[in-house]
């Protein structure tokens, strides 16, 4: 089968031919109808210091984001058979640790697999899923919406860890992500959706969504244009991973507010007299790692079930997977994921 493969150490991959890969007695096989291309893909693909950093062995397959239709199961699999449509939790927790035994599954300690690093991920025709990973999806589910779920998930973790109902909340960042986020936390009840970014077309877009107020930051100061609107910012959801933007969030925040990192900090973090921003304003600054397994997932699916989310704007351009250099160009260009098919 064809994969894109990371064979080497530095920026660059390879379409290459690989067998489809055998079905462990707690696997699935699953045939990858559609798979996503996420920024973290592409930092792998570039090798940015912090994709180094973490000296991952060499070769793999990338990919996270995915959904395909079940075609092999292995024999202690109970709740899934052939044909089911099932999209992919990111994490493959070892079950037995003391994470994994008081409800943090999706930060196992036992060496914990991640599809797309240290352990073979989505950007092939099939992918061995462990089936406690696997997010088992209606029988007319469609592949190219369902391959979002996954950052689907994020958003809506971090919208769970900032206590949203009836707050004010800022999203910095309107990628993908960013944008999922707004659209739910109006959904969730958050009383007003501060949108932040640099491009007019993603700020525009994050209002369709469910953003109240979209914020240029290039033209305008997020905190001093908060403030115009409210003397209290509940949360703020950091996409950027921008040490600037970091320690301007902290002075848009109330006291007693919180801070969820979802972007990737690449070097070192300042904190700006963190003792008196910070610590005696008693804010919460946490990060999160994809989804709560399964606290994120359950309440999810049931939004979904009834209804209440239409993926397809989500859905920004659709290709065969052997173009996936193009999803890496248009990757900051298009209002949503660039989906691979293979």
């Amino acid at each position: 089968m064809n994969a894109i493969r990371k064979t080497k150490a530095g920026p660059g991959a390879q379409i290459v031919d690989i067998p489809i890969p055998e079905c462990g007695p707690q696997d699935l096989i699953v045939e990858v109808k559609a798979t996503a291309m996420c920024k973290s893909d592409i930092e792998v693909l570039e090798w940015t210091p912090l994709v180094a950093a973490a000296n991952y062995k060499l070769p793999f397959t990338l990919g996270h984001e995915f959904s395909g239709e079940v075609v092999q199961v292995g024999p202690l699999v109970k709740n899934f058979k052939p044909g089911d449509r099932v999209a992919g939790e990111t994490h493959i927790p070892c079950t037995i640790c003391y994470e994994c035994r008081t409800d943090k599954q999706h930060i196992c300690t036992n060496d914990m697999g991640v599809l797309g690093r240290n352990v073979d991920g989505s950007f092939a025709q099939y992918i061995n899923l462990p089936a406690i990973s696997a997010i088992k999806l209606s029988k007319d589910a469609d592949f190219v919406e369902s391959s979002l779920l996954e950052p689907l998930g994020t958003a809506f973790h971090a919208l769970q860890k900032a206590e949203i109902f009836g707050a004010n909340v800022a999203v910095i960042g309107t990628g993908t992500i960013g944008l999922m986020t707004c659209e739910l936390a109006k959904l969730l009840g958050a009383t007003r959706v501060f949108a932040v970014d640099l491009k007019p077309s993603r700020l525009e877009y994050a209002l369709k969504l469910g953003a109240d107020v979209a914020i240029n930051s290039l033209e305008q100061d997020f905190v001093t244009e908060i403030a115009k609107h409210t003397d209290h910012l509940d949360a703020v959801i950091d996409l950027t991973g921008s040490e600037i933007v970091i320690n301007k969030a902290i002075d848009a925040l109330s006291t007693g507010g919180r801070l969820i990192h979802v972007g990737m900090v690449q070097e070192d973090l300042k904190i700006e007299r963190f003792m008196h921003r910070v610590v005696y304003r008693e804010l919460i600054v946490t990060g999160l790692f994809g989804r709560h397994m399964f606290r994120t997932w359950e309440p999810l699916m049931n939004l979904l079930d009834a209804g209440c989310l239409d993926l397809k704007a989500y859905v920004g351009e659709t290709m065969p997977m052997s173009d996936y250099q193009r999803a890496i160009d248009i990757f900051d260009d298009i209002n949503g994921r660039a989906i691979l098919i293979p």
